[in-house]
């Protein structure tokens, strides 16, 4: 029970993208829960997925660490490949040309969206169906690589019937 109580404070932190009190972690849940919260956090702050600081009332603030940034980003992109909602009609691009001495954002990118679902049209140019640009601005600026990617909205494609029929949309 302990793990979908840790998936879901990280998910919280990363989609609210603020910090929030512990009191407010342990509002999120039901009472029965808040022996697993607690346990959850103490976890997180052992693993480095998540900081405390203290703010100038005296509360205990917890945000993401840049590991916990990736461990959600991690968790979101496994779920992209099993998105179930209405398609808009529309094909979000997401194109790279990240240099040798960023290598490690390079590759970081591309395992993502490869285990996304998102389809290679070539070695750097890749194709989905859905809202995703939140999420790869965000592992972007994680990797320090946002000057190098470029993110695109198109109304169409050529060959848009293979890739309607690759995610199943029609």
């Amino acid at each position: 029970m302990s793990s979908v109580i840790t998936t879901k404070i990280i998910l919280r932190l990363f989609n609210e993208g603020s910090a929030f009190t512990i009191d407010d972690i342990f509002n999120f849940f039901k009472k029965d829960e808040q022996r697993d919260v607690k346990i959850a956090i103490a976890r997180l702050k052992y693993e480095e997925s998540i900081k405390r600081k203290q703010n100038y009332e005296g509360s205990v603030l917890i945000s993401l660490s840049e590991k916990g940034k990736l461990r959600a980003l991690n968790m979101i992109f496994k779920k992209f490949d099993n998105r179930k909602e209405r398609w808009d009609g529309k094909w979000r691009m997401v194109s790279f040309d990240i240099p040798d001495v960023c290598a490690k954002g390079r590759k970081a990118l591309a395992y993502r969206l490869r285990a996304g679902g998102f389809y290679k049209i070539q070695e750097s140019l890749f194709l989905y169906p859905y809202n995703c640009e939140k999420e790869i601005k965000a592992l972007a600026r994680l990797f320090k690589i946002e000057k190098y990617i470029c993110f695109g909205l198109l109304e169409s494609i050529d060959d848009q019937d293979k890739l309607i029929h690759h995610f199943k949309l029609g």
